[in-house]
Order: structure tokens, then sequence, then C-alpha cells
């Protein structure tokens, strides 16, 4: 599959100083994939080092016609994974590779 950036991926890539590659590592090993319920957009996360600190890193896409479209990338909050799913907003599933 094509992987692509939104345009808000791009700007929050810079802005928050996301290494090159990182987004498709997240992705490709994932610790986890949810469905959003809310937004419809999947999620992956993967506990990695980011800006000095071990932290659970949450990557927001979509899929569209053939193309793995990233919208985010960010460290989620202390329980903020456990919140999500513990309110069935975020609904694990399996890879999507």
């Amino acid at each position: 599959m094509n992987v692509v950036y939104s345009k808000h991926f791009a700007i929050r890539k810079e802005l928050r100083g996301i290494p090159d590659g990182m987004a498709e590592t997240i992705f490709t090993q994932a610790d986890e994939h949810y469905k959003d319920t809310q937004t419809d957009y999947f999620i992956a996360v993967k506990h990695m080092e980011f800006q000095g600190a071990e932290r659970d890193m949450a990557l927001t896409y979509s899929m569209s016609e053939g193309k793995i479209v990233l919208v985010t990338l960010h460290p989620l909050k202390d329980g903020q994974r456990e919140n999500r799913v513990r309110s069935r907003r975020w609904v694990k599933i399996e890879s999507l590779l």
C-alpha cells in the first residue's frame, strides 16, 4: 500500500519534531490497532522513546483507494488509551497489514 501524509500531518510532524520514519515504524510495528468509533479513523499505538521519554505514541490514519493517509501523530497522555478503550470510543482491531 502507498503511504501519504495529509497536510495536517506534515505540519504536525514539523511542529512536534517527529523524526522521519517514526510514523511508518508505528504503523508497521504497532503494539495495537484500533478503530475510532467517533471519527471512523484508525489508530496505531506503539510504546517507544520520543523526545527523551518512553511513552505511547498514537498514529491516526485512514485508508482510501488503496492508500494509507496519515492524519496525525502525537504522544498519548497517561490513561488516555485506557479511557478511550473503556468508553468504547476505541475498539481494538487486527493489524491491517
